[in-house]
């Protein structure tokens, strides 16, 4: 066997087995489709990292949530998540709506402008509230935040003004009963949230509770979509370790995060609201870890 194929099992074998850990460390049952997830997570061969995430919900976790990053040929890699929606949809009670997704895309969608592209599960007990994703990591493509922030609906022009600014990601979820949303991520990193201009601007928008946090943090994100009454802000921490010290999580969060600190981690995000950060502890909150898988060195 060649050299190449070797390292393209042991990587296959390594990105099943950050996974199989997450699913054993907080008992993830194999609900569907996760199985078709975790074959065509085995099946790509590539440079990707992957994504796991629990959402607590006070003392309750959500733990079967997957993403899968590409970082590389992303109209074929398009071409192979939307073959993957469809064995998902083989099934006969599932249904996934491509109108959103369609719509986005448009007839001439220039994939140079893209960085990364995403895929992923959000699996719940319900079938019809498990979902697929998308995510569209977007590089000076201020033609289609326009779009995104259409489809979104909302109207704001300071909203529009701000998005053509600092958004960067556009994701769509698809949920197995025909719904879908869009959400919309404005990104700053931390050479730009130390701007004085920025954080002039931020002290409008956010309380000190808020922004204080930065301080732990290299990247910053706003989700902004109709699904979430509030925007969710998500944190990238520069050390994972340092969470305790900016974030007061509950029980359940602190085991999630526990676990992790023992796991091969390339990045940790918290998603977390305003109204959280406002109480004494966090009882609702997104944790994510992120391990990369790349031929040359991977880490």
């Amino acid at each position: 066997m060649m050299t190449s194929d070797i390292q393209t099992l042991l990587l296959r074998d390594r990105r099943l087995h950050f996974i199989g850990k997450h699913r054993a460390a907080f008992e993830v049952e194999p609900l569907y489709p996760l199985e078709i997830f975790e074959n065509f997570v085995a099946n790509f061969d590539g440079d990707c990292a992957i994504e796991a995430s629990c959402k607590v919900e006070s003392d309750k976790v959500l733990a079967g949530r997957f993403l899968i990053f590409f970082v590389e040929q992303f109209e074929a890699q398009l071409a192979k998540i939307l073959d993957f929606f469809r064995r998902v949809e083989s099934r006969v009670d599932v249904k996934i709506s491509y109108d959103l997704l369609q719509e986005f895309l448009g007839k001439k969608f220039d994939f140079t402008k893209v960085k990364r592209i995403t895929t992923g599960i959000d699996l719940r007990t319900n079938l019809a509230d498990s979902s697929l994703k998308i995510h569209f990591i977007l590089e000076n493509y201020p033609e289609k935040v326009d779009t995104a922030l259409a489809l979104d609906g909302n109207s704001s022009a300071a909203l529009r003004s701000i998005a053509l600014q600092t958004v960067s990601i556009i994701g769509f979820d698809f949920y197995l009963d025909g719904r879908s949303e869009i959400e919309l991520y404005a990104e700053l990193t931390e050479d730009q949230f130390q701007q004085p201009d920025t954080q002039a601007f931020l002290k409008q928008i956010f309380p000190p509770l808020v922004l204080q946090r930065l301080k732990a943090a290299d990247d910053f994100l706003i989700g902004l979509s109709k699904a979430n009454i509030q925007p969710v802000l998500y944190y990238k921490l520069k050390y994972q370790k340092e969470l305790l010290n900016y974030f007061a999580i509950n029980d359940t969060a602190h085991k999630v995060h526990t676990f992790y600190q023992h796991q091969e981690v390339y990045c940790m995000w918290i998603g977390v609201t305003q109204k959280e950060l406002e109480k004494n502890k966090i009882e609702n909150v997104r944790l994510y870890y992120t391990q990369t898988f790349i031929k040359n060195g991977s880490k």
